[in-house]
């Protein structure tokens, strides 16, 4: 019984972190447009190289996540202060790269709601299933 709630109460977690498999970076450099003047400068070029530790950071994020919240005992606010912090980092440099490529920069307040939806999410995800 015990080991049958522990497991509906990590199913969640494990389904929310397996979701969204790409960084904000890496689905922003895929929707740059080639064809604009900027996409070709070194600052460009510079700034989506960069982002790319975001992409493994993601990749990080989703294979440590459960095993950290078993690990735990279910401790998931440390959790999910950490991957909105990965996140909000993940989407300040996206919308920097955007603008330095020729794309539409976020605004703060548009970086602030989305890393607040991803943690809100988060804590549903860790709401016991009963």
């Amino acid at each position: 019984m015990r080991f049958s709630f522990r497991l509906q109460r990590l199913s969640l977690p494990l389904l929310f972190s397996l979701c969204g498999c790409a960084s904000q970076s890496e689905l922003t450099s895929i929707r740059l447009d080639p064809s604009h003047p900027k996409y070709s400068s070194k600052a460009c070029r510079d700034s989506i190289a960069a982002s790319e530790i975001h992409k493994d950071m993601k990749t990080a994020t989703m294979v440590a996540s459960p095993a950290l919240i078993v690990l735990s005992g279910g401790l998931l606010l440390p959790l999910i202060a950490m991957n909105a912090g990965i996140d909000a980092a993940d989407r300040v440099d996206a919308s920097d790269m955007a603008a330095q490529c020729g794309g539409r920069a976020q605004k703060s307040s548009e970086i602030a709601t989305d890393v607040a939806v991803g943690a809100a999410m988060g804590v549903a995800a860790g709401i016991p299933v009963k």
